[in-house]
């Protein structure tokens, strides 16, 4: 019921398209120090459950007055861009705006136009799924890495209980979306990153993410090589084009799914701060998060510097890398509480099909046993190294990713089914 964004798009007499990203403009009513921004810090983020919304924000303001919801007029934050068709960005305006969104349509929606060319606003959704396929194609040129994640949704019944889970995959309209987002979310730090403030730059929450950890990396690189993959670690940006080409190599094999795994766990976590060291993975020099104020403290705070910016009357945030830190720990609890109740929820679920089988894919491997996920839910259960002490004494060999017998030589190994 929080909705954040919202695009628009019209046609310009000089054949550019105007296309607008616009944000829940949240800062209008949280202001500086009140009882409410003091509680939104404090929470940093909303936690979104199964069954259940923790929200960042009171309800009444989160579904309510600063959600964009349709046929109502609403205040937003705006990054309006002038585009021609070869998805060249020609001009860039940002600002605060009210905007009078006339439709809301789901993702399943904007997919299904997609697929079939033909529904509501088909015209200008086809076009704006081109540009954003152009934006995509582009940062892969630069050196973003195209990994894929998979979520769990699960179907509940009216007392909470799951009663069906499926496995959500990134599709077109969600990538649409995204393209826009990040569009938007890069304009900004870019304009905030080039703005100086007594011959400083402005203080401001980048969202940064590190270069791989070498450890890892060399780790990962040589099983890849098990599988015939061979990748150049001479720079960062060779790093990123052997990610690229290993996950296009792999697509649909039945390597994919633990070199995908694997290769994500040698990536370095995303975090909030002053210091802007750039975005590996999105292959950006400048990225904050200005686009999910609702859900996000991060986001209020680069509004907030944004119109200071704007309004050339900077005054910077005291301890705002403190701040930062406190928004990436509470993110990191919020994603780890996120995981447990789907964790949870899958225990729940499974508790119906006892003594039944199942296939399942080896998910992770450790000393004291092995993860199995089914295929089917992605319920992850554990087999221990006592569970398998009647048929052999099995050891982990760290570099294969996989627990070996030390009589039989029998294999355990990340990715077997």
């Amino acid at each position: 019921k929080d909705f954040d964004d919202a695009l628009s798009i019209r046609n310009l007499d000089n054949g550019n398209y105007e296309i607008g990203v616009h944000i829940a403009d949240v800062s209008h009513f949280v202001k500086p120090g009140t009882a409410m921004d003091k509680a939104a810090y404090e929470r940093a983020t909303s936690v979104y459950l199964p069954d259940r919304v923790n929200p960042m924000l009171p309800e009444k303001i989160s579904n309510e007055l600063c959600s964009l919801r349709p046929n109502e007029d609403k205040y937003t934050f705006s990054a309006i861009f002038q585009i021609n068709n070869r998805a060249e960005i020609k001009h860039t305006w940002l600002g605060r705006t009210v905007i009078h969104s006339n439709h809301r349509f789901t993702y399943e929606e904007v997919q299904q136009i997609i697929e079939t060319k033909d529904g509501l606003h088909s015209k200008a959704i086809l076009l704006l799924n081109n540009l954003a396929k152009e934006f995509r194609k582009e940062r892969f040129k630069n050196g973003a890495i195209n990994f894929s994640s998979q979520e769990v949704r699960f179907k509940l019944d009216e007392k909470g209980k799951p009663i069906g889970i499926e496995v959500k995959e990134s599709k077109e309209a969600h990538q649409l979306i995204e393209e826009f987002m990040l569009l938007a979310n890069r304009t900004v730090a870019e304009y905030v990153g080039g703005i100086r403030h007594k011959d400083k730059p402005v203080p401001f929450p980048y969202r940064v993410h590190d270069v791989p950890d070498e450890d890892k990396l060399r780790l990962f690189t040589s099983f890849a090589s098990n599988y015939g993959v061979t990748f150049d670690l001479s720079s960062g940006e060779a790093i990123a084009r052997s990610f690229n080409k290993m996950l296009e190599t792999v697509q649909g094999k039945p390597e994919q799914h633990v070199l995908e795994q694997l290769g994500i766990r040698t990536m370095a976590k995303a975090v909030y701060t002053t210091e802007n060291i750039g975005h590996y993975g999105l292959g950006f020099a400048h990225y904050c998060h200005f686009t999910s104020p609702i859900r996000r403290y991060p986001d209020v705070l680069v509004h907030r510097i944004l119109q200071q910016c704007l309004d050339n009357d900077i005054e910077p945030i005291k301890q705002l890398e403190a701040q930062c830190r406190h928004c990436s720990d509470q993110e990191r609890r919020a994603m780890e509480t996120e995981r447990a109740a789907n964790k949870y929820k899958q225990v729940e679920y499974m508790q119906d099909y006892l003594g039944e089988e199942f296939e399942g894919i080896i998910s992770g491997v450790a000393s004291f046993g092995f993860f199995v996920e089914t295929v089917l839910h992605k319920c992850e259960g554990m087999v221990t190294v006592r569970d398998l002490s009647e048929h052999d004494d099995f050891r982990l060999v760290e570099t294969d990713y996989a627990l070996v017998g030390l009589r039989t030589k029998r294999k355990f190994r990340m990715g077997d089914k």
